[in-house]
């Protein structure tokens, strides 16, 4: 009895070990660093996250981490309350629907494909977060943000492969 509890706590915790880490990269990229010319702009650690989650993992990353994951980044942040998980559900929506096509292919085609619907959900948050305040943000911070996700994407894809492939044992 004891061998069976302490074998489904172990498999509890690496089913949430992907929304585990999600969260620990995203709590450090709001530690504040004082790099000059950055500005404040940081890259988005929940997009990147759910992306890579939902096409490697949907099985233990499903709607509720997504959602999650943007409700503690609304938090934390200083966007209007909900742009977050606005952006992380329509990335969502979109990961979901076109998951088979990234499933198995190169990492190039997945990086172009973080990088065109990462530019849908940033453009979506920059539409409600314009429609919130009642006047357009200015567009190049975004744009320099999008871009800064999109370069640094490689780099975290990697770190969340290593929790995948060092981590998390397989079910099957």
């Amino acid at each position: 009895m004891s061998d069976d509890w302490s074998e489904n706590l172990t498999l509890y915790f690496q089913r949430m070990l992907p929304l585990f880490s999600s969260l620990l990269l995203v709590f450090l990229s709001y530690v504040p660093l004082n790099i000059a010319g950055m500005g404040g702009i940081r890259p988005a650690m929940g997009m990147i996250c759910v992306y890579f989650w939902l096409i490697h993992r949907p099985d233990v990353f499903n709607l509720g981490s997504v959602y999650f994951l943007g409700l503690i980044e609304d938090i934390i942040s200083s966007a209007p309350f909900g742009s977050n998980v606005f952006a992380l559900l329509v990335l969502y929506v979109l990961v979901s629907n076109l998951s088979r096509f990234f499933n198995g292919k190169p990492f190039v085609v997945m990086w172009y494909g973080f990088a065109l619907l990462a530019l849908i959900a940033f453009f979506s948050r920059w539409l409600l977060v314009s429609v919130y305040y009642s006047q357009f943000i200015p567009l190049p911070s975004v744009l320099f943000c999008y871009l800064f996700s999109v370069a640094v994407y490689p780099f975290l894809s990697l770190v969340n492969a290593f929790v995948q492939n060092a981590l998390m044992k397989d079910e099957g």
